[in-house]
């Protein structure tokens, strides 16, 4: 057995430390949990064994190619519920890994489970292999399968890495279904109005100035808008192009990152699916590596890296610097603008029963559940909403050509 070193919060909470014997960290993380204290962190008394093999460096021409051409997460979560099922099915971790390779068609994840494969075979680790590819394996999927290769509990863990991602996919892609429709209604909305501006409004002009009388106000503001496109198109098209570089160099700095974020956060409408979208990403993650032996202090500051969201990220070092002052993790919940005050609710009772990890499940699934029922509603409203307006908008074109004609005919008559 070896020795490591725990510093835990004791049912008082204060910040305590020692030391226990286990085979393995996760182990220790169980005696510590027995003793009834939280475990901040836990590490090995004896001196660090260095890991077989250091990642391999890449070029610079490699890395932007990479980045361009990056593996999508459900290639991600393919794999991992290839080799959570071949691990189940009893094959070793290099066969599974070398039976993902070869009925894998995608060229790119092919060459990383090959490399994986090399690595296993050399007698390193999975969580070492992974931790090569920062660019497609995430900090968390690669602490949760370090803990799972301590525990012996590796094929559960990558199943549960894989669930989070089909959920998270399918999450994204729920979104963008709901907003797909109304942002094509709009941009076919728009291309017919401008086309009607720009070629059919002018042919009608001469018309309307040869009647020699006064126009009616619709028909005013329709020549006025469209004699402003056709003679200032150069202007508007400038400004969008200095208002798309504008909110682009915005997004670069930390201060228009944050104000973006917050403005995401009150927009109505939107922040009723992007808070709980952004709480449901936080607690999963969090209770996830809760629930596979991660420390809670190991765990936050894995939520930090991987937050996307400013006021989130912010909101969670708040959380790092309160629980290693010893105090709880719900005191720093209390942002009403991030966080709904049923989650305080909830983490705070995880916390008294010693539930957290369930507890923050229980959060994430409720959000989630949330995104899915307010998405309904907005696609629901969405399409009469887009309709009408769209509608309007012809309408009132229609309505600005046919007037004079109209006049002019009674005239006639």
């Amino acid at each position: 057995m070896a020795n490591f070193c725990y510093k835990a919060i004791s049912a008082k909470g204060k910040t305590v430390r020692g030391l226990v014997e286990a085979d393995t960290e996760r182990q220790a993380i169980a005696s510590v949990r027995e003793k009834g204290l939280v475990p901040l962190s836990v590490e090995s008394a004896s001196a660090s064994v260095a890991n077989p093999g250091k990642p391999s460096s890449k070029s610079s021409f490699k890395k932007i190619l990479e980045s361009l051409h990056p593996v999508p997460k459900t290639a991600v979560a393919a794999m991992a519920r290839q080799l959570a099922t071949l691990l189940h099915a009893g094959l070793p971790l290099d066969e599974a890994l070398a039976s993902i390779c070869a009925h894998d068609d995608a060229s790119r994840m092919q060459g990383i489970v090959s490399r994986l494969r090399d690595r296993i075979m050399a007698g390193g680790d999975l969580a070492d292999g992974l931790a090569e590819f920062p660019n497609v394996f995430s900090s968390t999927f690669v602490t949760m399968v370090r803990a799972g290769e301590a525990s012996g509990t590796l094929e559960l863990v990558i199943e549960r890495f894989a669930e989070h991602i089909e959920q998270q996919v399918a999450l994204v892609r729920k979104v963008q279904a709901t907003l797909a429709y109304p942002i094509l209604m709009l941009f076919v909305g728009i291309g017919v109005v401008i086309f009607l501006l720009t070629f059919v409004i002018p042919k009608v002009t001469q018309i309307f100035s040869d009647m020699g009388r006064a126009l009616p106000v619709p028909t005013q503001i329709l020549l006025a808008v469209s004699d402003g496109i056709r003679s200032g198109w150069w202007i508007i098209l400038l400004l969008v192009l200095c208002i798309m570089i504008g909110v682009w160099r915005m997004r670069r700095t930390e201060g228009g990152k944050r104000y973006a974020h917050r403005l995401l956060l009150r927009l109505p409408g939107i922040a009723g699916i992007y808070r709980p979208l952004i709480v449901g990403h936080m607690t999963r993650t969090l209770g996830m590596l809760l629930k596979n032996g991660v420390t809670l202090l190991k765990a936050l500051h894995i939520v930090k890296s991987v937050a996307d969201n400013k006021l989130m990220a912010q909101a969670v070092q708040n959380m790092i610097d309160g629980v290693q002052a010893g105090r709880d993790l719900s005191e720093f919940m209390n942002d009403p603008l991030v966080f709904p005050p049923l989650s305080r609710q909830m983490v705070a009772a995880g916390e008294r029963s010693g539930q957290l990890g369930e507890m923050l499940l229980w959060v994430a699934n409720d959000s989630e559940n949330r995104v899915a029922s307010r998405l309904q509603v907005v696609t629901s409203l969405m399409e009469p909403v887009m309709i009408l307006l769209l509608g309007g908008i012809v309408g009132f074109v229609v309505i600005a050509i046919i007037l004079p004609i109209f006049e002019m005919s009674t005239l006639a008559g």
